[in-house]
This record gives C-alpha cells, sequence and structure tokens, in this order.
C-alpha cells in the first residue's frame, strides 16, 4: 500500500513539472512603445551677444553756486523737466546790484578823467614844436593820457566782472532735463569760492548711453560701425524682460585694454518717452548673424555623453538610431540649432530620451512642435 502511495506522489510531481515546462514555451507577443516623434523645425535665426550695463544720461551736470550769498529763492519742483534757461535758484542778488553800480559809476569817472587828460596832451602835442612848453611837460601830459586809457580799461573790466557776479546769483537751467532735489535749503549761506557748493545736479536724459566691454575676439565679429550704417541693439530691463527699447551703437574705444583684453563700446537709445532712467541697470542685445532655414529642435530632445551631443532618430524600419550632432545657439523659445548631424526629412524622438536604446523597435507618433 505504502509503494503504491509513493508511486502516485512521483507521478503527480512529473505531471506538475511537465506542465510547467509547456507554459514556459509558450511564446509571448509584446507590442513595441508609443513615442512621439517630429521633424526639425525650419526658420531665420539671429546670433547674438548680450552685456551687463548701467545707463547714463548724455549729459550730467552739478548746479553750482558761482557767488556767496543766501540763497533767497529756489523755483523749480524737485525731480522734474525743467526747460532751458529756465529759473532754478536765486542767490542774495544786492550786493552784487551795489557792486554793479559802483562800476558804473568808476567808468564815468575813469571817462571823465581820461577827456580831461586827452586834451591836455594834445593842447601839449600843439604847443610843442614852438618850444612853448618844455619837454618834460609834454611828457608828463602824454603819461597822464596813457594812465587816463589805462584806468579807463580797468574799470571797464571791473564792470564786466561785476554783471558777470550779477548774473551768477540767477542760476539757469543749461540745458532741458531732469533735476535732483535742492541739496542747499532756503536762506542758507552758500560759498562760490575755491570749492564751489553743488545745490542740485541736472541730467539731460532724451538719449541714454549704455557702456560695456566687448571681448575683442566677440568685437571682430561685428559689422563696420559707422554713422551712416549704425549697429542696432535692444536693451531690456534686466530685472523686467519683457521690457524692450531699441537703440544703436555709436562710440567704440581706439584701444584694446591691454588689462583685461576688451574694448569699451557704447550704445545710445532714445528716452523721449521718459521711461528710462540714468543709473538703471540694463542688459545690450547686439544682433551681428541671421541664419536663414536654421534646422531647430527642443533642448530636452538633445543629450549629452561623452562623446558630445546626440538625437535619436528613427529610420524607416522604425528601430531607434543615435546620430551626434553639432548644436548652435539657444532661442529664447527653448529650441536648439542643429548646425550638422541631422536633415529636414529626419524624424527624432521628442521626448523619452531615457526609456529607449539604439536598435529598439518603437512606434512612432508623429507629433508638431508648435512654432514660436
Amino acid at each position: 500500500m505504502k509503494a503504491l502511495i509513493f508511486l502516485f506522489f512521483v507521478f503527480y510531481l512529473l505531471t506538475s513539472s511537465c506542465d510547467s515546462t509547456s507554459r514556459k514555451k509558450q511564446p509571448t507577443t509584446t507590442q513595441p512603445p508609443e513615442i512621439e516623434v517630429a521633424h526639425p523645425l525650419q526658420r531665420t535665426i539671429t546670433y547674438s551677444y548680450q552685456y551687463p550695463a548701467y545707463l547714463q544720461a548724455a549729459q550730467t551736470v552739478n548746479i553750482v553756486a558761482r557767488v556767496s550769498g543766501n540763497l533767497n529763492k529756489i523755483n523749480y519742483t524737485p525731480g522734474m523737466q525743467v526747460k532751458q534757461g529756465q529759473l532754478l535758484f536765486v542767490i542774495e542778488p544786492q550786493p552784487y546790484i551795489d557792486q554793479l553800480q559802483a562800476a558804473e559809476a568808476q567808468i564815468k569817472s575813469m571817462q571823465a578823467k581820461l577827456n580831461y587828460a586827452q586834451k591836455q596832451y594834445e593842447k601839449m602835442k600843439e604847443a610843442m614844436p614852438s618850444k612853448a612848453i618844455s619837454e618834460i611837460d609834454f611828457i608828463q601830459a602824454e603819461s597822464d593820457y596813457q594812465t587816463a586809457v589805462a584806468n579807463l580799461q580797468n574799470a571797464q573790466s571791473q564792470l564786466h566782472t561785476a554783471r558777470i557776479n550779477l548774473n551768477y546769483c540767477y542760476i539757469k537751467a543749461p540745458f532741458h532735463g531732469k533735476i535732483s532735489r535742492n541739496m542747499v535749503d532756503l536762506q542758507n549761506f552758500v560759498s562760490g569760492s575755491t570749492q564751489p557748493v553743488t545745490l542740485a545736479t541736472m541730467y539731460r536724459d532724451q538719449h541714454l548711453y549704455a557702456y560695456f566691454n566687448m571681448a575683442y575676439h566677440e568685437f571682430q565679429n561685428l559689422p563696420a560701425i559707422n554713422s551712416d550704417h549704425p549697429l542696432p541693439v535692444f536693451l531690456y530691463d534686466a530685472n523686467r524682460p519683457q521690457y524692450q527699447w531699441s537703440g544703436h551703437l555709436d562710440y567704440t574705444a581706439p584701444n584694446v585694454d591691454t588689462g583685461t583684453g576688451t574694448i569699451t563700446v557704447r550704445a545710445i537709445t532714445d528716452n523721449s518717452s521718459n521711461e528710462l532712467l540714468s543709473g538703471m541697470y540694463v542688459k545690450v542685445n547686439i544682433p551681428y548673424k541671421k541664419i536663414e532655414q536654421a534646422l531647430l529642435i527642443p533642448e530636452s530632445s538633445i543629450g549629452t555623453a561623452q562623446a558630445g551631443r546626440y538625437v535619436y532618430l528613427v529610420d524607416q524600419d522604425h528601430k531607434v538610431v543615435q546620430r551626434m550632432v553639432q548644436t548652435g545657439i539657444l532661442t529664447s523659445d527653448n529650441m536648439r540649432e542643429i548646425i550638422s548631424g541631422i536633415h529636414p526629412d529626419d524624424q527624432y524622438i521628442v521626448n523619452a530620451l531615457m526609456t529607449i536604446r539604439p536598435g529598439m523597435t518603437i512606434k512612432p507618433i508623429p507629433t508638431t512642435i508648435p512654432l514660436k
């Protein structure tokens, strides 16, 4: 009986093993994965350089006191636009009015003395041939006349200086632009001596400059810069890139800085809308080359290996092929230029770079990368 049970158990094990083996040998069928593919985009792209810069007013002038006295009047609103010739400050004028009147009186006195000396000299000159006067008297009359001429000239110079000093009491805007707050309050004494007091600062900001330094090899890539064909540029607010202003390059330094190997370049932009401020931090974008019908694919569709950058293509048999590529610039919409390695009719794998391998069979799903 025990022998029969043992034989039955062995028969069961053999039967189970055969069933398991037969199940393992049954073929399994798997579908190739669906992967999005696309053709490279073709469009015109622009190569450009970008540099940080600070804006500067085309002209900055400190308004200073040229004469000494109490500050009697402030005639503008701080921070606002003022017109050329507009009265800004008045420094106590009365002492300089008195000096002017004294100089005018001195002119009259010197003119009278000159007239007298001139008549004396002319009479002496007429009497000299007849020996009616001594030679020494004639010399003295001539000397008095020359002295009177010199005194009148000196008085005229003093009058001119008095007029200038009185004019300095009325400080006017040298040009049309913005002006800072007043640095001295009313009724304070200001000095116009060897260290003049700054009363305010004016900015000619209808145009603004942006200075920056370019590497010499980058500078060589630029077209020739001249007044007939200025190179256009674009300025961006560093904190608000959506704000953009146009301008052009108008100056390059005549030498290369031996310490840095760079060239100082200046861009100028219009500020008639008063959107820009002197001292503002901006980025200067300089387009210098256009490429027609450039091939573009998303940056995320490009892989990186030790040998360089690559993309996965799909051949006619729907197999994955790895292709090394030479890349160019990255556009603002995150598309990378492909200089060489693929053609316009190639299909590249858009996503899933981490889940596929060369030689793998896939089911390509055509998709379109939106053109921005």
